[in-house]
């Protein structure tokens, strides 16, 4: 039986049959998706539910994790930062550590025999460089790439315009200046897996007291991996001007992502700001505890995620599919999954993020409806089945088969 089928009761039997449909040329095909982690964050999670449901209708979709070494992912991260607007300082140094790593990668991965590659984001965007292109390669960029540092956008466009296609998670991405086509595939989440499956409120209160959280008062959280440009700094400055007029409690829950050397650094400076504040909590989702992001966001009154910069942040369509009212930065992929006023409110500045709060914490009849919007919304536009739907027509597209 295929694992497809366990989506029928959400998505409808009419679904089901057209993935298996327009799957049907690309059975024995082998694509290989290649990325810098297998942990953390929601690219890694995204391609684990692509992978397992691609390999269920026949393509043979394959998994490889590029290995860098601690210098390397600090140039990445640098590249990260770079890409969504912050300055770098590219020198010769950098440029060879950045390709050198790709290159004793391309040692290893044996991809050669590959009908296509997916390539997700700038850490492994140089392995093309490494082989003689004899199939579709695909960069998948996760990242928001509005505003790049022009030098550091100069060097990587060097590389992308090598691909025979980009993919970006929103039409305000495109640049101007890329070769190769741009095409837009949003992200999307899994309702079937521990972090969105219906949890009972046994299971949810079970799951907080074990985290130490009492449900005794009304829960705000943002979960997120710690980084700078999720703020939760300015989560905490939200959350001082909401406990003023309304007896709450913050959750901020995250984890790091192994090729990211800078999140031990903001963790410890949120922990910080927060130490001596009540019913603040932040807390390491250590091992990854699918169950307690559920039982969190099912939980809360409000989730927040208040990013500067976001290439989409699935967070929002997790919480969003419980039922639970976002507000969000109003930056990257954020305004497609929220619709303003009326699954939660998109926000600029900590004191609209506070008052909105504020808001929704003093009207459980408008959470409620903004609740049951959001999750036929997510239903409709933002599940794992409808991003597979979209690579099986990408790919037929770039493979050229009909």
């Amino acid at each position: 039986m295929l694992i497809l089928n366990q989506y029928k009761k959400i998505i409808g039997e009419e679904k089901i049959n057209e993935i298996i449909r327009e799957a049907k040329p690309l059975r024995g095909k082998y694509v290989a998706h290649i990325n810098s982690t297998f942990y953390g964050g929601g690219v890694a999670e995204i391609i684990e539910s692509l992978v397992i449901l691609m390999n269920d209708i026949g393509i043979n979709a394959g998994w490889r994790q590029l290995k860098g070494s601690a210098s390397f992912f600090e140039i990445t991260k640098l590249f990260h930062n770079g890409s969504q607007g912050a300055d770098v300082k590219l020198n010769k140094k950098i440029k060879k550590i950045y390709e050198e790593i790709n290159r004793k990668n391309s040692l290893f991965m044996h991809i050669e025999k590959n009908d296509a590659v997916i390539i997700h984001d700038p850490q492994v965007l140089p392995l093309i460089k490494f082989y003689k292109k004899q199939q579709p390669w695909i960069w998948r960029c996760h990242i928001d790439i509005t505003e790049p540092d022009k030098i550091l956008w100069s060097y990587l466009k060097s590389f992308i315009n090598l691909y025979d296609i980009m993919i970006i998670s929103d039409a305000g991405y495109r640049k101007k200046n890329i070769k190769i086509p741009q095409e837009v595939i949003m992200p999307s989440i899994n309702p079937l897996n521990d972090k969105n499956k219906k949890l009972s409120s046994a299971q949810i209160k079970s799951i907080l007291e074990k985290a130490g959280i009492k449900p005794n008062k009304p829960i705000i959280s943002q979960i997120s991996r710690y980084d700078y440009w999720k703020d939760p700094l300015g989560v905490i400055d939200v959350f001082k001007a909401v406990k003023k007029k309304i007896d709450c409690q913050l959750v901020l829950l995250g984890n790091f992502a192994t090729d990211d050397p800078e999140g031990g650094k903001v963790y410890r400076e949120v922990a910080r700001k927060a130490k001596n504040l009540k019913d603040a909590y932040v807390l390491l989702n250590v091992k990854d505890n699918d169950l307690a992001v559920n039982a969190l966001q099912s939980a809360s009154a409000v989730v927040l995620q208040k990013s500067i910069r976001e290439g989409f942040a699935i967070t929002v369509s997790e919480a969003l599919w419980k039922g639970t009212p976002v507000i969000g930065g109003n930056v990257g992929g954020i305004p497609n999954q929220i619709i303003d006023g009326k699954s939660g409110y998109l926000i600029n500045s900590v004191q609209e993020c506070a008052d909105r709060t504020v808001e929704l914490l003093k009207n459980e009849r408008l959470r409620k409806r903004m609740g049951k919007f959001g999750h036929e919304y997510v239903k409709n536009n933002f599940l794992v089945t409808r991003h597979l739907l979209d690579y099986i027509r990408l790919l037929k597209r770039v493979m050229k088969i009909k």
